[in-house]
């Protein structure tokens, strides 16, 4: 009887534009991870740089290096589920573009997710570089409280399971961006998170990242439809819609 067990593949989904500055170092540092059964899904929005040439470039040579690009814009939040919907892993992680992972990232959490069967996602610390690529600081994220949901948020490095697509809407591509942090929140809704303490993420400040240009969600005229807000206010005792506090 044939017992080998078939490593998890892990699907790295990047939603990717104008991002020629920082691509290929992101991408070197997925190619250089100690664990080798991994897709990285990039998918280019339109860019009007040479982001896409760079990132086809190196799918010539190495086959887990897939690139697609949009024929019209999409958006942040409509390119991530583009590039999920072209994803296969049992495993997801969100990568963006201008980062870096640590060289154990993925292996480190799949030993984590084996660890703890009952577990959907886990997310891990983060350290902070400049646009050249030197160390700045490090964020220790808070361990997961499901009572304390107004405390949390998508956190880089963040891998889940496929199966938990099966009972949560998915990506909201409704939204401008901050699909990861609605996304997160529908996976708290009904599932086991785990903080990983350790840093496995390098996370690029530039003065162009996506998530600078975000609203804050007091000015955010997307709270209706957003299911970060919707959580975070249930969690925060909030009114989702004024953005009070209930029974002030």
């Amino acid at each position: 009887m044939n017992t080998t067990v078939t490593p998890p593949l892990v699907s790295l989904i990047v939603p990717a534009y104008n991002s020629a500055a920082f691509i290929q170092e992101a991408i070197e540092s997925v190619r250089a991870q100690s664990y080798p059964y991994w897709e990285l899904i990039i998918v280019d929005d339109c860019s009007t740089d040479d982001t896409y040439k760079l990132a086809a470039n190196v799918a010539k040579f190495d086959h887990r290096v897939k690139v697609f690009r949009n024929e019209q814009n999409l958006g942040t939040a409509g390119n991530r589920k583009a590039a999920f919907m072209r994803s296969t892993g049992e495993f997801i992680a969100h990568f963006d573009s201008d980062d870096i992972l640590e060289r154990y990232a993925i292996e480190e959490t799949l030993r984590a997710f084996a660890m703890r069967p009952t577990v959907s996602l886990i997310y891990s610390d983060l350290a902070d570089i400049d646009i050249n690529g030197q160390l700045v600081g490090y964020r220790n994220h808070p361990p997961f409280d499901p009572n304390r949901l107004y405390e949390h948020g998508w956190r880089p490095f963040g891998m889940y399971r496929r199966t938990v697509m099966d009972k949560i809407a998915g990506y909201n591509d409704k939204l401008p961006s901050c699909e990861d942090g609605d996304l997160f929140m529908q996976i708290a809704e009904h599932f086991e998170i785990y903080k990983l303490p350790k840093v496995l993420y390098q996370y690029r400040a530039h003065g162009n990242n996506t998530s600078s240009k975000n609203k804050q969600c007091s000015e955010c005229p997307a709270r209706p439809i957003c299911n970060y807000i919707r959580v975070w206010a249930k969690s925060a005792n909030y009114d989702p819609i004024t953005f009070t506090p209930l029974g002030s």
